[in-house]
């Protein structure tokens, strides 16, 4: 069964130590059975410049880039939004863009944030949305999350139709909360992220959710893949649907060389 691991959280952690170097990749990659994998840095997350921090990224891990990718990072505060974007857009082994106002603190209806949309529609770059990097009750007191809400993230959406919107790091319950008919948003896939997802609400997600348009991410090394694992393969799904979920789905999702 091919599996596509599309949310790595890698590089140095200034919370805790993450073994994250090419070695450790590299064995991890062995021992989830990863194909390939699409990896976020903590040094484009967390500190001053997502796309210094990208560079060191693609840098530190150019030994793996047959089957590591990325996403870069976009804070629409930031100057040269196009130049940022087609940056990303010309480096093969970046595959997404990936917005994490939850640690930036900016409105999703913001004109620069559009912008950025406008640009991924126009370079054929999925947009990953990421509602939070840290579960909550883990997270360092001083990180302070802002919490994506219902209203903004249907405005967002609605805004953006012609986009390829990722949702990642969302709890199930919030988004089973909000009145969605998730049938009616094609260009919208669910990445499991680390929502921790149990046998249980993997067997009722097909319910409120189209699997075809789920992606496999487990927040690995940070988080423990192996969770995700475990629950996807102990759901009541068919074989055929969680081989799409292992990978088949992201090979829709994105372009790889």
């Amino acid at each position: 069964m091919r599996l596509i691991d599309t949310g790595l959280l890698v590089g140095p952690c200034p919370f805790r130590e993450v073994p994250s170097g090419v070695e450790d990749l590299r064995l991890l990659k062995e021992r989830a059975g990863i194909d390939r994998a699409i990896a976020t840095g903590f040094r484009s997350l967390l500190y001053y410049d997502p796309a210094a921090g990208l560079e060191q990224d693609l840098a530190q891990y150019a030994s793996l880039a047959d089957w590591l990718y990325f996403y870069a990072v976009i804070n629409p505060e930031f100057p040269r939004l196009e130049h940022q974007v087609r940056h990303a857009a010309e480096n093969r082994r970046v595959v997404g863009l990936r917005l994490v106002p939850a640690l930036h603190h900016y409105d999703l209806q913001a004109d620069r944030v559009q912008r950025i949309m406008a640009l991924a529609v126009e370079y054929g770059l999925p947009v990953n949305l990421m509602a939070r990097v840290f579960d909550g009750r883990v997270a360092p007191r001083y990180v302070d999350q802002a919490e994506v809400d219902a209203g903004s993230l249907v405005r967002f959406l609605e805004h953006n139709r012609e986009a390829r919107v990722i949702l990642s790091m969302f709890f199930f319950n919030e988004l089973k909360g909000y009145d969605i008919d998730w049938d009616c948003w094609p260009q919208v896939y669910l990445d499991l992220g680390c929502s921790k997802p149990s046998v249980s609400s993997l067997d009722e997600l097909g319910t409120w959710f189209p699997l075809g348009r789920v992606l496999f991410g487990t927040g690995a090394p940070f988080y423990y893949w192996e969770g995700s694992r475990l629950g996807l393969d102990g759901a009541r799904i068919t074989e055929e649907q969680k081989q799409a979920v292992m990978g088949g789905n992201a090979e829709e999702v994105f372009t790889w060389d």
